[in-house]
């Protein structure tokens, strides 16, 4: 996956949306990543100055929506976290989210998944 197209994309998917009416528009966990810890480290970045942040920022204000940004993977303090941002049509940074409770299945035979 590379990062740089991933943010193109939902720059692209996100005005689509404003330009067919959406006032809010909701992005998916990890959009700017593959799924899974493992990529965290390598695809990690700032909040609120990080390049996804920033896309997220410019996209809300450009297409004047409420956008919620999924999630990114965010390092802060030397630490990872799987977190969601939540934009105005401003622009302005109005919430996030730290996800605290992170997704395990176990099917035997069948999926194994640890966050």
């Amino acid at each position: 996956a590379n990062k740089t197209e991933n943010l193109k994309r939902a720059a692209t998917q996100i005005t689509e949306a404003a330009k067919n009416g959406a006032q809010v528009v909701s992005i998916p966990e990890c959009f700017n990543s593959p799924y899974g810890t493992k990529y965290f480290g390598d695809y990690c970045e700032s909040i609120p100055d990080g390049p996804s942040c920033q896309i997220l920022q410019k996209a809300a204000r450009d297409n004047k929506i409420y956008l919620i940004g999924g999630s990114i993977p965010e390092t802060s303090d030397g630490k990872l976290y799987n977190t969601a941002t939540v934009w105005c049509p401003e622009g302005n940074l109005l919430a996030v989210h730290r996800k605290i409770h992170l997704f395990d299945i176990d099917v035997p035979g069948k999926i194994t998944f640890k966050e």
